[in-house]
């Protein structure tokens, strides 16, 4: 709440905002890949909140998250799947690098940067897409705060700006 103008008055408010937008839209069974910075907290904080959420959770590291929270976190099994850096998933014809800082990969097609970590900021470049919880994208999208994004929203995003990013394609290489 010290970043970012958030729609709470207290911490505790706003992890019960968090916890019921992420179970309004998420299904026990669901994979959720969280982008990182999941809490400052300490591990009995982290295990509290994990224990509430919904989904199968995909954790990638954020800068503020600590290793040897996330290791004991991962020992009491609740956490599918960790990265360090990040990973890459593939969405129709799609190719998104998900991790928690923006990736400079330069204009390419069907290649995307999908993150969080610079806040309400975006970078400016086309094939970078912040969807962290104070980001424009994740507002536009009128879901409650602290609600996933559905991975059909950020194909649709990709498709929508295809054109501009194969424009920027075809001029970078002469074309």
């Amino acid at each position: 709440m010290d970043f970012e103008d958030r729609p709470f008055s207290t911490l505790d408010e706003m992890h019960d905002g968090i916890i019921k937008a992420w179970n309004s839209v998420v299904k026990k069974t669901d994979t959720v890949y969280h982008l990182g910075d999941f809490s400052f907290g300490k591990a009995s904080e982290w295990i509290d909140i994990l224990d509430q959420l919904k989904g199968n959770i995909i954790l990638i590291k954020g800068n503020h998250d600590k290793s040897k929270i996330i290791k004991k976190v991962i020992n009491e099994g609740f956490l599918q799947e960790y990265y360090e850096v990040g990973t890459i998933i593939k969405a129709d014809k799609y190719i998104f690098n998900l991790s928690h800082y923006p990736m400079m990969i330069g204009v390419r097609m069907n290649n995307f940067s999908v993150h969080g970590h610079i806040h309400e900021y975006d970078t400016g470049f086309l094939n970078n897409l912040n969807i962290g919880v104070d980001s424009t994208f994740a507002r536009s999208l009128g879901l409650p705060f602290g609600a996933p994004i559905e991975l059909s929203e950020i194909v649709k995003y990709f498709t929508n700006i295809a054109p501009q990013i194969e424009e920027e394609f075809e001029k970078q290489r002469g074309i």
